[in-house]
Formats: structure tokens, C-alpha cells, sequence
């Protein structure tokens, strides 16, 4: 996508003037939550460090895990004046991240919630993907948070999948395929950077990939036809960003048994070349235990970006990502053109967001623009469109 000439300018000066660490640390993408911290809090702490030291590329809104009652959501003020905070001492303004697939609500306590998106396809009306993309972006605008982890592109084709289910819009390719179009313009048409996830597609796989390395065992004939017709919808509506998953697809990659997130195969030759796919290319969450249970964390985060993704989600140890990306650029085993292309990739994001204009929030129109009456109506009217029997 075309960007103004001024921001065409400031994301080529400033490449001219980034050190080595400063391009490693663009790729990176490290996890916080959105609570109240004291500015001498270690984990404030740390946070800093990332920006200031390695030089992260932004941050992903996490939920707290808590025991025994599940996961904690962030709160509102408090997220927005933490990502306030961190912005401050960052020399390249941070891209804000979060899984907003049911719309801010699923990861910030009192923002508006749609249904599932298994209820939005139920609906059999793609408006109402717009809107969930809609709103999902107008709430996250208001919040600092640029990019969003959605929409689920998946197919959900197999009835023991234990991660997809009611997270995909549903078991026919071509509605998934309309549900995300229009899900990827509501987000794209208002300012945030939409996602199709989880490619090459993983509707039909029956097991979790935050646990083990999943397997989708499909022939490459029904990829084409079934899985990959939600991304190609995706790309023709203009997503920004595609996620690549943990799972081996032995259809598509020589090694049965190297997960998609390493596969040059799957994400450069497939979606890169064959789909034609020119935006960012993000792993999902390294820190996953189909990933971090297998391969050491620095050798995994080199894989990552030599298969050819541009952003490293969550790396469980982000010191020794960083560190594991520098020696792979300094000893050759990642080019210095290939680092590159990553990193202008990833500065035109910003650039195109505004970034380099304006990075901070104004916390005074968040009372005005979060859980609105007029949100939470179409998110009701999404669920109660979605009631089939």
C-alpha cells in the first residue's frame, strides 16, 4: 500500500540512522498487561529495559494468568496510561498489538464484547463482520492498539479440534471467506491493522498448539480449495498482516515434521510468492509449548525470520531472541538485506498508522469512545442474529 511521500521520507531516514540493534529490536514483540505498575516496579522495570535496551518494535496487551480462576483482563485506564508510559522513552514509536477477535472486550475489562465469531456466521450476514471489524478498531483507536490479531480465517472442517471451534466463523470455506473480507475492511477502513489467522489454516487439526505442534494431514488439492480461500478473501480486502501457525503440513513442506512457523515453503514461497501476499508476517506467540517445548528459544526466533516472517511474537526470553538474531545477522546466517526488507516493512507499517505523527493516547476521549451505547447495541443485535434453533 502507497504511503504519503512525507511518511515514505521519515521511514527512509530513519532506516539510514538505525544501529544494528535497533533493526534487530523492531522484530521483537513482547507481552504486558494493562494494570496499574509503579514507576519502581520491576516488572515496569523490565519493560523499559526492552524499549530502551532491546530496542522492541512494540507490545502485546496479555492476559494475566491467575490461579486458580482462569486469566485476568486488563483494565481500561490502566492500560492506556501504562502504553502512554512506554511510548515516552521508545525513539521509534511502539506498535500496540492484541487478540481482539470478539472485538477489545476480550482482553480489556469493560470494553464492548461481540459473541463468538461462530455466532456472526451463524448469522449468515457478513454486515455484522464488518461491524465486529468496525468496532474492533474504533475501541482499539481510543486505547493505543494498532494491530489486531483477527480475524480468525480458519475453516472449522473437524468437529475434535480443541483450539478453533466457536473461534472460527464457521465449516464453509466460501462463508468463512465472506465473514473475513468483510471483518478485515471494518478494521482496515478505520485505522488498524487487521490479521488473518492462523495460516496455511487450522480448522481441521485436533490438537492445541499452545501444547504440542499440531498436524494438518489434508492433500494439497484441499488446502487450496478449502483452507487457503479465506486468506485469498483476506488478501483482496487488503489485510495488512498474516499470522503463520505452529503446526506441520506435510502437503505443503518437505520435513513433515517442521512447523509452519520455520517453513520457508509455506511462508514465503506459498503465501509470499504464490498468493502474492505483500504486508507483515507475524509468527503467532512463541512462547507456545508446540514451539518452546521443542527447540531452544534463540534458535527458534533465527528459524522464524529465515523462513521469512517479519515480526516474532512473544518470544519467552526476549534478551536471548535478541541476542540469537544479532549473531545470526553478524556471523551471515540472516542477511543484512534480509533484516532490512523485515525492518522497512515494519516501519511502513507505522508509518501508514500515523505513528511518527502522534503515538500517545488522549485518556479524556476514552470515556467517549470505549463500551459505548451504541457498540454494545450492534454487539447484542450480532447475538441475537446469530440464535439458530
Amino acid at each position: 500500500k502507497e504511503l504519503p511521500r512525507s511518511a515514505e521520507r521519515w521511514v527512509e531516514r530513519t532506516m539510514a540512522r538505525m544501529t544494528l540493534e535497533e533493526k534487530i529490536g523492531q522484530l521483537l514483540m513482547v507481552s504486558y498487561h494493562g494494570a496499574h505498575l509503579s514507576a519502581d516496579n520491576p516488572a515496569y522495570e523490565q519493560l523499559i529495559r526492552y524499549v530502551r535496551e532491546l530496542h522492541v518494535g512494540g507490545f502485546v496487551v496479555a492476559t494475566q494468568r491467575r490461579r486458580p480462576a482462569g486469566f485476568d483482563l486488563s483494565e481500561v485506564y490502566a492500560h492506556a496510561t501504562l502504553t502512554n508510559r512506554l511510548q515516552g522513552p521508545a525513539r521509534i514509536p511502539l506498535l500496540i498489538s492484541a487478540d481482539f477477535e470478539r472485538t477489545a472486550g476480550m482482553r480489556i475489562r469493560g470494553a464492548t464484547a461481540f459473541p463468538h465469531n461462530m455466532a456472526i456466521g451463524a448469522s449468515g450476514k457478513p454486515e455484522f463482520g464488518y461491524e465486529m471489524g468496525r468496532i474492533a478498531a474504533a475501541e482499539a483507536n481510543a486505547l493505543g492498539v494498532h494491530w489486531i490479531f483477527a480475524p480468525v480465517a480458519d475453516v472449522n472442517s473437524n468437529p475434535l479440534n480443541p483450539i478453533i471451534n466457536l473461534r472460527s466463523f464457521g465449516e464453509d470455506p466460501s462463508r468463512v471467506a465472506a465473514m473475513v473480507a468483510a471483518f478485515v475492511r471494518g478494521c482496515e477502513e478505520n485505522g488498524v491493522l487487521a490479521t488473518a489467522k492462523h495460516f496455511p489454516g487450522m480448522g481441521d487439526v485436533a490438537q492445541d498448539t499452545h501444547l504440542v505442534l499440531a498436524e494438518l494431514t489434508a492433500s494439497r488439492e484441499r488446502i487450496e480449495a478449502v483452507e487457503l480461500m479465506p486468506f485469498r478473501a483476506a488478501i483482496e480486502a487488503g489485510v495488512s498482516t498474516i499470522m503463520t501457525e505452529h503446526m506441520a503440513v506435510p502437503a505443503l513442506e518437505p520435513d513433515p515434521e517442521l512447523p509452519a512457523t520455520f517453513s520457508y515453503a509455506i511462508t514465503s514461497k506459498l503465501l509470499r510468492e504464490q498468493l502474492g501476499f505483500e504486508g507483515l508476517i507475524t509468527t503467532d506467540a512463541m512462547d507456545m509449548d508446540a514451539i518452546a517445548a521443542n527447540y531452544w528459544p534463540g534458535e527458534a526466533v533465527v528459524r522464524a525470520v529465515e523462513a521469512g516472517v517479519d515480526v516474532v511474537l512473544m518470544p519467552p526470553d526476549p534478551v536471548v531472541a535478541f541476542d540469537a538474531l544479532r549473531r545470526a545477522v553478524q556471523s551471515g546466517r540472516i542477511s543484512q538485506e534480509r533484516l532490512d526488507a523485515s525492518v522497512r516493512r515494519i516501519l511502513r507499517a507505522k508509518a501508514r498508522l500515523g505513528l511518527h505523527r502522534e503515538r500517545f493516547i488522549n485518556l479524556g476521549e476514552i470515556e467517549k469512545r470505549i463500551a459505548t451505547l451504541q457498540n454494545l447495541t450492534r454487539a447484542q443485535e450480532a447475538a441475537d442474529a446469530g440464535i439458530t434453533l
